[in-house]
């Protein structure tokens, strides 16, 4: 049976961490497993972990200060840095500290990682982190546009979670005008730490190399020291940062880490998912991966399903795993066009297509597909709403597999000086639609200084995927101005849009016959 040890480790600050420790029966020393984070239970059930395989590891869990048992304050991200560094000096001075620790983390909880890992820590000998990102921007905006369903709803349910346990908030709460402002009224007192995040919505703005902006998290892969286990999702919300911090890794590093990338989502083992594909459960096909990476750091043990140096990853809507260093653009272009409704190989005669888009009764997609929460769930109908403009492909003949990334090429004007424009694309399987890929700008942001009536090109970019088409299938594409709970909807006037005291009605229009869509299908095998 496993010794338990309970501990209320002491920061810089004097506030104490709550730190509970999981060792073998033996007093001897042990390479440690260390995680923390801030959705711990304030319940601890000690008999699993009394009875738990450790496999020779010593497991040490922290609640992260202003949760579950430890005190302070939840700042998100604020203190993890500084607080992680002093628990890591912390457990080399206890008997059980065998000089090797391994980082382990899951979403928010590896993020408390790559706070400091920039620190190069000397006895940190590798880790497995699941579904992060190093870019604080890529998590708060896309292309200048909030992510209300991600950081957005996060950030306000965590936002002191111990303190206060009372919060005004529902999702429309983002309809606020001017939302900058808002936090004394859903919590009581300014939350200067997210009202700062409202003001930055240009991933040039200095703000971003500051702390409080993520500076301490940004070079976390450019000089590490040691090896890692990423593993992701296509739907996950951190997916497309995933894939960026892979490339980023020093080359010598990344051959003996490995990637790893399931077709579900933030759960990446699909437990919630809608479609589940044949053994695509990391879980389920390899349930101890994660004490086998460590051994496999440790002692050369081999691994069962882990590549080192390599991208494991399954297409959705297939039935097996590929394996390549990258994951990159297909090695044939396709092209479709935007014609009266449809998606053709060729342009059409032109004309135009227009919508009404009222900022006050956004449009509404289910879904966040990589960029928020709620990853892929079957779509509306095809023009479900007046401002919503669909655009159907004709059902293609063959098996395709498309890889990498894709783009979109829109023609527009608005009667607006800046509006918002949003692409969703999907495929339609049997009669249902699921969603692919999606993005999100405004004229302001490509156009500096736009005039209303003036024609323009906009430019939106797919983020990596790789799934299959079957033959019958069809590909979809959706044309809005919003995508709301996901994204915060543009008021159609021109600034920063938390700033807006109010907001106007637009008439949108869609260039036919020249907008376009590439995507890259992958003939190779």
């Amino acid at each position: 049976m496993n010794i338990i040890e309970k501990h209320m480790v002491e920061m810089p600050d004097g506030v104490k961490l709550f730190t509970i420790v999981q060792r073998p029966p033996d007093t001897g020393r042990a390479p440690v497993i260390f995680q923390r984070g801030p959705y711990e239970n304030k319940e601890i059930d000690e008999e699993p972990l009394r009875n738990a395989d450790l496999r020779g590891y010593c497991i040490i869990t922290q609640h992260c200060r202003g949760t579950a048992l430890s005190e302070g304050d939840f700042i998100p991200y604020d203190d993890e840095r500084r607080d992680g560094l002093a628990t890591l000096e912390w457990i080399r001075r206890q008997p059980f500290y065998g000089g090797e620790i391994y980082l382990q983390g899951v979403s928010y909880t590896s993020a408390v990682h790559l706070s400091y890992l920039s620190a190069r820590p000397a006895d940190v000998r590798g880790g497995w982190l699941n579904v992060m990102e190093t870019e604080r921007y890529n998590i708060v905006y896309r292309n200048g546009v909030l992510k209300t369903g991600l950081h957005g709803s996060w950030s306000v349910d965590m936002y002191k979670r111990n303190s206060i346990l009372r919060k005004n908030f529902v999702a429309e709460t983002f309809l606020t005008h001017p939302l900058a402002g808002i936090t004394p009224y859903i919590f009581g007192e300014e939350a200067r730490c997210i009202e700062e995040l409202f003001l930055h919505e240009s991933k040039d703005d200095p703000f971003w190399q500051t702390p409080p902006g993520g500076s301490e998290y940004r070079d976390a892969m450019v000089d590490l020291p040691f090896p890692l286990l990423l593993t992701g999702a296509f739907y996950d919300i951190f997916m497309e940062g995933m894939f960026d911090m892979w490339e980023t890794m020093p080359a010598e590093i990344r051959q003996r880490s490995a990637f790893i990338v399931s077709p579900y989502d933030h759960d990446i083992n699909g437990g919630e998912s809608p479609l589940k594909f044949k053994d695509a459960s990391l879980q389920k096909l390899y349930p101890e991966f994660n004490l086998d990476w460590y051994d496999h750091l440790r002692t050369g043990a081999p691994l069962k399903f882990i590549q080192p140096g390599k991208t494991t990853y399954y297409p959705c809507f297939g039935s097996e795993w590929r394996t390549r260093d990258f994951l990159t653009d297909g090695d044939k272009a396709w092209t479709l066009y935007l014609n009266d409704g449809t998606l053709d190989t060729s342009p059409g005669p032109g004309g135009t297509r227009h919508y009404v888009y009222n900022p006050a009764a956004p449009a509404r997609f289910l879904g966040g597909l990589c960029h928020t929460f709620g990853g892929m769930k079957e779509q509306d109908p095809p023009n479900s709403r007046y401002d919503i403009l669909s655009f159907m492909g004709a059902p293609v003949e063959a098996r395709h597999l498309f890889e990498g990334r894709g783009s979109v090429r829109l023609r527009v004007r608005s009667d607006r000086p800046d509006t918002g424009f949003y692409v969703r694309l999907s495929v339609v399987k049997g009669g249902k639609t699921w969603p692919l890929r999606s993005d999100i700008t405004s004229l302001g942001r490509q156009h500096p200084g736009y005039q209303p009536g003036e024609e323009v090109w906009l430019d939106f970019e797919l983020a990596p995927h790789a799934y299959w088409l079957e033959p019958g299938d069809r590909l979809r594409l959706d044309v809005s101005s919003s995508c709301f709970p996901h994204f915060l909807p543009h008021t159609n006037r021109c600034g920063i849009q938390a700033l807006q005291t109010g907001a106007d009605i637009a008439r949108n229009t869609i260039v036919l016959g020249c907008s376009s869509m590439t995507l890259h299908e992958n003939t190779q095998g």
